[in-house]
Formats: structure tokens, C-alpha cells, sequence
């Protein structure tokens, strides 16, 4: 059911002049301690319009029993954070309003995910309005038939998680745990060819984000605490993570028992040797920024030599611990991401135990380890030094550091 909310012809509102940095619109049941947050970009005429136009048709409304707060922001500022309790956000970044194919942005910082609930309210208001939302608009090197096939769509949902600190967003400064925000955005790859220039689009485009402040006005308590840990297969169906997240730490809690095992034979110590480890993305990336691609990987294969040379000194208890603990601060902090980056941490490590000494069973470790280091690396496009957001520093303190140990152990065993 659809709540009753006819924002009617908007055409003579529509106005691209900012003219205030912030509106507030009374709610006329409001007791003004609650309101629904809406950031405008201004970099967008377009959003500019339709914001100001809603304005006009929220003050008319009688029944809202909350207040609308509206933020006029550009791209290149730092957006404010509510001070009153917020219902939830929502982000008008649209770049033109004649245009059906639609992005319904749901990832924020760290690719924390807001309320199932919220989300799919947006999404069954804009197929209500004969809109075409599309979830992976924060995904990088899209195509237009990416959505067809569900684990597809559920990889490529996980893909833009990880690759989140590539691509920030002004809104990611909205705390994601206190604050649901969703953006609505223009689809990028829609824009030239499927313009509707005479169409009522911005009646629809008021019609569908009156609606969402209208249910967000019924709300009558905090979103259920149960439907923050989802993952769409397509548009309309999803499934839950956390019981993969368990599989992890019960993976995490064996690697534990695994290290303890190698404390008690050899001890455990951080070494000068590890922290140099540690370091070698710092040194990859160096390499790159001066000769690119083909001499990270013989830098990469160079770095394995030298820890091959220095095994003797060093063993793999500390950099197995240091696995478990951040597998264990990727679930808590980037879930999403904890499934992408966390599995290919967990494939690694099954090769660095000192008890592995078989060596076509090495072979396909270090083959495979460094398959993944390059998947993130050069398939995702993280860098191999970063440290803007959790995936990067997972990536680049984790996984490509484990690539390098694997090697060096396989160079053990032949040489």
C-alpha cells in the first residue's frame, strides 16, 4: 500500500536558483524534535528545481507530523550532519529530471548499508512511477546488461563495496550507523539515450520523493535493528550475510588455535622482518608510479626472493595472527567487504601455516594468492598503497603482503 501523498503538477515551481543554504519546512502535526533530512546538490540545476519545488508542495500538506529539513550543498564542501533526531536521509543528486533510468545509491562510508526497509520503499515508489532504479550505480565499469544474471548482480553489489573509497561520495560523511541515507541519482549510462523532454518526468520525480517522505513521516519508531546485513541478488530479491560471516570466524577462531600451536613450538615477536613485510606495497606502489605494471611484478617476485633468503630468521605465526585480527576488524567495521576481501584472506592463509611443505600444493597457493592479489589490485583498481578506507588498507596490508610471504615460501621449497 502506498501512502496518500499527490504532489500534483510541479512545472511552475520549478526553479534552479538556490536561495537559501538550508530550508526548513514545518510539518503541521510536527512537535519539532524529528526531522527528514534532504541533502541537494547543487552541482545539479536539476536537483536544485526539483527541491525547491517540493518546498512549495510540502508547506501546502496538512498531515506531516515531522519537519523537513533541506540542505542546499555542492560536491566540493563538507555536507553538515543534523543536529535534531533524523527519521533518515535522502541525497537529490540528480543531474537531469528527464530521464527514467535511475540510481537508487545505498552504500555509504566504509559501505555501510542503511535499513532494507528504506531501501526497498524507494525502490517500489520508483517502479510505482515508472522509473527504472538500478542498485550498482556505485560500481565501476558497468554495462547495461550487468543486472540480468543474480549472482552477478550480488558479486557486483560486493565489487562496489570494495571499490567504495575509490569513489567517494560527499554524502559518506553522514554517519551511516545512526543515519539511513539513500542518494537518488541519474544513471550515468543513460543519459543521451533516453532523454524525455516533453514528458510530465518532473511530476514523477516530486510524486516519488514525496513518497518516500511521507512513509518515512509514518514511521512511528527506529527502523527494525534486523535488516541492516542484506545483499541484492536483483532489484526486488536479497539475501542475508551474516551466516557467511559466521563461516569467517569460525575460520578466524581455527587460526587462532593454529598460531597458538606455532607460539608454543618458536614464540611469537613482532620482527623488524615483518614490519618490512608489512611495507612492501609501499614499495610496489613507488615502482608503479615509475614504471608501471610489469615492474610491480618484478618487484613483487623480488620481494618474495628476499624473504626467501631471510626465512630462516622469521616464521609465520605473527603474520597468521595478524590475519585473524583483521579479519576480525574488517566484519566489524566494512561487512560487506568482509566477504570479498575476508574469503581471499582466508585462501591465503591456508598456505602460510610452516606445516605445508608440499610443493605442487605450494605452487597452486602462491599461483592462486597471487591471483587474488591481482583481482583487487588490477581488476578492482585499489591502489597498492592505500589508506582511504577499510578495503584499501585490507588490501594493501593484507592481501598483497600475503602474496608476497606465499611466494617466498614456495622459492623455499624449490631452493
Amino acid at each position: 500500500m502506498f501512502p496518500s501523498a499527490d504532489a500534483g503538477s510541479v512545472t511552475a515551481y520549478l526553479d534552479p536558483t538556490v536561495r537559501w543554504p538550508q530550508q526548513l519546512v514545518r510539518g503541521r502535526r510536527s512537535p519539532g524534535s524529528e526531522i527528514v533530512a534532504v541533502y541537494v546538490n547543487t552541482d545539479y540545476p536539476a536537483s536544485v528545481s526539483l527541491a525547491n519545488a517540493l518546498i512549495e508542495v510540502i508547506r501546502r500538506r496538512k498531515s506531516l507530523a515531522c519537519d523537513v529539513q533541506f540542505y542546499f550543498v555542492n560536491s566540493s564542501e563538507e555536507w553538515p550532519v543534523p543536529q535534531a533526531y533524523t527519521r533518515a536521509a535522502l541525497v537529490l543528486n540528480l543531474s537531469t529530471l528527464y530521464n527514467r533510468h535511475i540510481c537508487i545509491d545505498t552504500l555509504g562510508a566504509n559501505g555501510i548499508q542503511p535499513n532494507q526497509d528504506y531501501t526497498n520503499t524507494a525502490a517500489q515508489f520508483a517502479a510505482a512511477n515508472q522509473f527504472l532504479p538500478s542498485y550498482l550505480c556505485q560500481r565501476r565499469h558497468r554495462s547495461t546488461d550487468d543486472a540480468h544474471a543474480g549472482f552477478w548482480h550480488y558479486w557486483a553489489y560486493l565489487e562496489a563495496s570494495v571499490q567504495l573509497p575509490t569513489r567517494p561520495q560527499p554524502w559518506h560523511i553522514i554517519p551511516s550507523h545512526s543515519i539511513n541515507t539513500i542518494a537518488i541519482s541519474s544513471d550515468p549510462l543513460y543519459m543521451a539515450s533516453s532523454m524525455f523532454p516533453h514528458s510530465q518526468l518532473p511530476d514523477a520525480f516530486a510524486q516519488l520523493v514525496l513518497q518516500i517522505i511521507v512513509s518515512l513521516n509514518g514511521l512511528e519508531e527506529k527502523f527494525h535493528h534486523s535488516t541492516f546485513v542484506w545483499l541484492p541478488v536483483s532489484l526486488w530479491h536479497y539475501v542475508e550475510y551474516d551466516h557467511a560471516q559466521f563461516c569467517i570466524i569460525l575460520f578466524v577462531a581455527s587460526i587462532f588455535s593454529t598460531t597458538y600451536s606455532e607460539y608454543q613450538l618458536r614464540g611469537i615477536s613482532i620482527t623488524p622482518l615483518f614490519v618490512t613485510l608489512l611495507l612492501t606495497p609501499v614499495a610496489a606502489a613507488a615502482v608503479f608510479q615509475v614504471a608501471g605494471w610489469g615492474a610491480v611484478a618484478a618487484a613483487s617476485a623480488a620481494f618474495s626472493l628476499l624473504f626467501r633468503l631471510l626465512m630462516g630468521h622469521v616464521n609465520s605465526g605473527m603474520l597468521l595472527s595478524f590475519n585473524a585480527i583483521a579479519l576480525c576488524l574488517l566484519i566489524i567495521l566494512q561487512p560487506a567487504c568482509g566477504l570479498v576481501a575476508g574469503a581471499a584472506a582466508a585462501i591465503q592463509v591456508s598456505f602460510i601455516h610452516n606445516a605445508l611443505q608440499n610443493r605442487p600444493a605450494m605452487a597452486v597457493g602462491a599461483a592462486v594468492s597471487s591471483a587474488l592479489a591481482y583481482y583487487f589490485i588490477y581488476h578492482l583498481r585499489l591502489p597498492l598503497f592505500g589508506v582511504d578506507g577499510i578495503s584499501e588498507l585490507f588490501v594493501s596490508f593484507v592481501i598483497y603482503p600475503n602474496a608476497v610471504w606465499i611466494g617466498s615460501r614456495l622459492l623455499c621449497l624449490l631452493y
